[in-house]
């Protein structure tokens, strides 16, 4: 738990807003000139307002987004793998009467959505849910297959792998658990932005991967054009989950 803190606690200085605001704090602290303070505070300023807009966030995301599966390739797994995005683990709503003490979060959400659409079409294929519990009783294993199952109502056999807390570890349990059923080629469900390192991280362990990217960021108000260049929360938390997953590559698999 606590080298989770620091990997993330560290990695934050990179990712916006923090990394604008330390060029912004080190223009105003540490440079004298006039001239040269105005310039590095103006490039931290800069930068932060082009990691909010819709515009820089979505051509960074093309970056590293795959192609979408062909469907054509589905039936060509043995089995299908889901990982986990997070969950929620604040629900009033629920009133206490949930089945667990979390739900999906938009992330794994919408990963798990596209799960059972692929799952409606290949009804034989076995379902690997991948994912631990970092703050919460339930895993987010345990919840993706209750929202298959009771959201959805998909009938595939679901097999858990509840203890991983990262993508390494998601790639490293889930290959172990896919081989003591002889399984070594699957379909990968993840988000767009998370697919190429997980792809990767999956065939160091030995399995081929069918990338079955999801969650697709869209630039939208393809009508109003303008709005591409108006920062949203949105947009910074696009490009902050894309420099993460930069970030990542160079860290787990380049390194």
């Amino acid at each position: 738990m606590l080298l989770i803190f620091i990997h993330r606690f560290l990695q934050s200085f990179m990712l916006p807003p923090l990394n604008s605001l330390i060029i912004i704090l080190l223009g105003a602290i540490f440079f004298k000139k006039r001239c040269t303070k105005i310039i590095v505070i103006g490039i931290g300023g800069l930068s932060l307002y082009l990691q909010a807009t819709p515009y820089v966030a979505f051509h960074l995301n093309k970056i590293i987004a795959p192609q979408p599966l062909n469907m054509n390739d589905l039936p060509k797994a043995q089995a299908m793998v889901v990982l986990g995005g997070g969950v929620n683990n604040y629900i009033p709503e629920y009133n206490g009467e949930f089945n667990t003490s979390a739900i999906s979060n938009t992330e794994t959400f919408v990963r798990v959505r596209y799960a059972a659409f692929l799952a409606k079409k290949e009804p034989n294929l076995p379902i690997f849910v991948s994912g631990g519990a970092i703050d919460t009783k339930d895993s987010e294993a345990s919840v993706m297959k209750l929202a298959l199952q009771e959201e959805f109502n998909v009938t595939n056999q679901i097999y858990l792998e509840p203890d991983s807390r990262t993508t390494n570890e998601n790639a490293k349990f889930t290959a172990n658990l896919l081989a003591k059923y002889k399984y070594s080629t699957v379909v990968l469900v993840t988000s767009a932005s998370h697919m190429r390192r997980a792809k990767a991280l999956f065939e160091q362990n030995g399995i081929h991967v069918i990338a079955a990217p999801t969650n697709f960021y869209s630039l939208g108000y393809k009508t109003m054009p303008m709005l591409w260049f108006v920062p949203t929360s949105q947009a910074m938390s696009t490009t902050s989950a894309v420099l993460h997953e930069l970030i990542g590559y160079f860290y787990d698999v380049d390194a």
